[in-house]
């Protein structure tokens, strides 16, 4: 059997310098060289939940108590307890992954964790008691989430804050969008510029046009937006370039036949229910409204193979908000 060669030129590429090379050896403290400091500052550890604060400080007890020596994710827990802090096992390795995904040297050893990094600048400053040890009913709401997604990555479970989130549409978009291609391979993206839907996906011959909609204190689906979401549905049905020259409806594959619309939002409250049906006898298509929580739950059955993506996409004909 023949094989082809290509080949091809790299127009920039980079090497590191000894001198680099020495810097990086400091950074990381091998060989002879001592380890750079870190200076890692209370206010970097939360920044967008209502309770930052607690969770800063959870953030910075967990820090120190894993600077000291190998400990397991159940003895952080109980020591956090001993901080007025009552953290569940999944809690605790979270936030270890995100220490880590910041930068924190993290060591695991048959099931234990320390902190390698020699940390510098990190204190609680004196602020409110009850800013220690509160929790936001958001955080309440992803903690109940947490043990049950077991194949979905907790990264995600950032997807609760944004809803709520009344400054963060783009972000919504992006991880909504991410969840869904990233994590659970459909097709697709965000769109989300102006005369676009935020997210379109596909898998197989069905598609699914979403709009998200992160609002503080619950979505109620206002005509305007329902009036949005029916043109894309006839700018999708017509496929016209006179209609909108940007031609949105092209993420879409030619053997997509089937579509759907949602409304993705961290609360749905008010007569959204009127509202999706008015869309629905409108274009002759059925979809439906989902929360936050209720899409990660939804993820999970798909990936954890208990629910197939036809089914999956099947709930948003139901002209309704999906309950998982």
């Amino acid at each position: 059997m023949g094989y082809t060669v290509y080949t091809d030129t790299i127009a920039q590429s980079y090497r590191i310098t000894l001198e680099g090379k020495k810097i990086l050896k400091y950074s990381v403290g091998a060989s002879k060289f001592r380890r750079i400091d870190k200076r890692v500052m209370w206010d970097m550890l939360a920044t967008k939940p209502s309770d930052r604060n607690y969770l800063r400080n959870r953030r910075t007890y967990l820090i120190k108590y894993l600077t000291t020596d190998y400990r397991t994710a159940e003895e952080a827990a109980e020591y956090l307890k001993t901080k007025g802090m009552s953290e569940d096992v999944e809690t605790v390795l979270d936030d270890i992954q995100g220490l880590m995904n910041i930068g924190i040297n993290i060591r695991k050893s048959g099931g234990k964790f320390r902190i390698t990094d020699s940390i510098i600048g990190l204190d609680i400053p004196n602020i409110a008691a009850s800013e220690h040890t509160s929790k936001s009913d958001v955080t309440l709401l992803k903690d109940s989430v947490r043990g049950r997604l077991n194949h979905i990555n907790h990264k995600y479970l950032v997807l609760i804050d944004l809803g709520f989130d009344g400054s963060a549409d783009r972000e919504y978009e992006l991880q909504t969008a991410d969840l869904l291609t990233g994590e659970l391979g459909f097709s697709g993206s965000r769109l989300g510029d102006s005369r676009k839907p935020d997210v379109c996906v596909y898998h197989g011959n069905k598609g699914l046009i979403i709009d998200n909609k992160a609002y503080g204190k619950g979505y109620s689906l206002p005509i305007t937006q329902a009036d949005e979401m029916l043109r894309y549905l006839e700018e999708n049905r017509k496929r016209d370039k006179n209609l909108n020259p940007n031609e949105w409806w092209k993420i879409f594959d030619s053997t997509v036949s089937s579509f759907n619309f949602a409304f993705v939002s961290g609360e749905f409250t008010g007569g959204f229910r009127d509202r999706i049906l008015n869309i629905s006898q409108r274009s002759s298509i059925n979809g439906a409204v989902i929360n936050s929580v209720n899409l990660l739950l939804l993820a999970e059955e798909i990936k954890s193979g208990r629910l197939s993506y036809a089914d999956a996409i099947g709930k948003f004909e139901c002209n309704d908000e999906i309950i998982i």
